[in-house]
């Protein structure tokens, strides 16, 4: 009777340990989750603004060649 006792002791103690772990990675799983959807500083926004300048900076370097491209043009025919 007395090894069953400490048996159910020995896995009330397991089971709160468990509890204990599950509560720690739930708050790691939170936290995590949080950096990467937060709307102004998350992973995803970061991803944003970088997609955006890029394209930004795609159509400024387009119009760069055009204009070195007009001025070869023009340097040729002069």
């Amino acid at each position: 009777m007395a090894t069953t006792n400490i048996e159910i002791g020995l896995m009330k103690q397991r089971m709160d340990s468990m509890e204990e772990k599950l509560d720690k990675m739930d708050g790691k799983l939170d936290m995590l989750t949080e950096k990467l959807l937060d709307p102004d500083y998350g992973v995803t926004a970061r991803v944003n603004r970088n997609t955006t300048h890029r394209k930004v900076m795609s159509k400024a370097l387009w119009v760069i060649y055009a204009v070195v491209i007009g001025l070869v043009i023009k340097m040729i025919w002069v």
